[in-house]
């Protein structure tokens, strides 16, 4: 079955704000709420950011049926071994409603400015499997002992347990087109995340999963059971003339990225027109659409999109 969230605002914004914005999602019948893990606003550093975790184990109190996940999770931002325990002790907390995002991290200024190490590509990849092969030794087993090139661990215990077995599923993120994190997601990751930075066509979506099937076939594993997730900016509105005053409000972000700049393509149309559009997205494989609404602390949008699209796909 299609499910559908939003990824949550956490950009200048009090949590009362979020905590209302949460609470529609799972009013209007949303399966899922995901908060992304970044530290500042890009381009704009002074502007308030609520941390990810912290504002998801809030969130966990007072929702019942919603997921909470991350979305995702830099791993260099914290030691595994304690990623692991926050993951499990969440778990418990929600009652089984955890989404566990993680990626290798990307944006570069903010861990130079918090003082995080900022390796290569290619160690951060690295770093990302060990720390997903020792999480789940501490998840499974009674007693974990873990000996890597990144990371150790000794004898630790880690009770409680996750509620969900053997562990929430773990969601993997990356940019369109980075196929060096395939391996990766082939051998460790229950779902995969792709970016709303870059929304490709139906037909490059399933070129990208046909890709990746071949590093699931690599690994014995069957892409098929793969959760398939599109993050997606969105504009939807209850007629024509609405929709042309939303987009001349809210007109497209540009994005600048690792030498690459681009506008961000949009789901826009009114709730006929994003059904139609979405249902091309389910027929190439997404099983889950990560929504951006630019107005969403209005709560008209949740509204709007709860009550005449998220209908058609149950």
């Amino acid at each position: 079955m299609v499910q559908f969230g939003i990824e949550m605002p956490v950009r200048a914004v009090d949590y009362n704000t979020v905590k209302a914005v949460t609470l529609e999602l799972e009013k209007q019948g949303f399966d899922f709420a995901w908060f992304n893990d970044h530290m500042v606003t890009f381009g704009s550093p002074q502007t308030s950011y609520l941390e990810c975790w912290t504002t998801m184990s809030a969130l966990a109190a007072v929702t019942t049926k919603l997921r909470l996940g991350s979305y995702v999770l830099s791993n260099p931002f914290r030691y595994p071994s304690l990623t692991a325990k926050m993951v499990a002790t969440l778990d418990v907390i929600s009652q089984g409603r955890l989404d566990f995002g993680i990626g290798a991290g990307w944006f570069g200024p903010e861990f130079t400015t918090y003082g995080f190490d900022f390796p290569k590509p290619l160690v951060r990849i690295e770093q990302l499997e060990e720390s997903l092969t020792l999480m789940k030794k501490l998840w499974t087993e009674e007693k974990a002992t873990f000996q890597g090139k990144y990371y150790r661990i000794q004898e630790a215990y880690c009770v409680p347990k996750p509620v969900q077995k053997p562990y929430p599923p773990v969601w993997i993120g990356t940019l369109i087109g980075r196929k060096r994190m395939f391996k990766t997601i082939a051998e460790h990751a229950d779902g995969w995340t792709l970016s709303s930075l870059y929304l490709p066509k139906p037909e490059d979506y399933k070129h990208e999963i046909e890709e990746l099937g071949t590093y699931f076939r690599k690994s014995g594993r069957s892409i098929e059971k793969l959760m398939k997730a599109q993050g997606i900016g969105c504009i939807v509105a209850r007629n024509g003339q609405e929709l042309k005053e939303k987009l001349k409000k809210f007109p497209p972000l540009k994005l600048s990225f690792e030498n690459y700049v681009t506008t961000q393509p949009r789901l826009e149309g009114t709730p006929d027109q994003c059904i139609k559009t979405i249902k091309e997205y389910v027929d190439v494989g997404v099983t889950h659409f990560i929504l951006t609404f630019p107005d969403d602390i209005t709560l008209e949008p949740i509204r709007l999109f709860g009550e005449q699209v998220i209908p058609a796909f149950k």
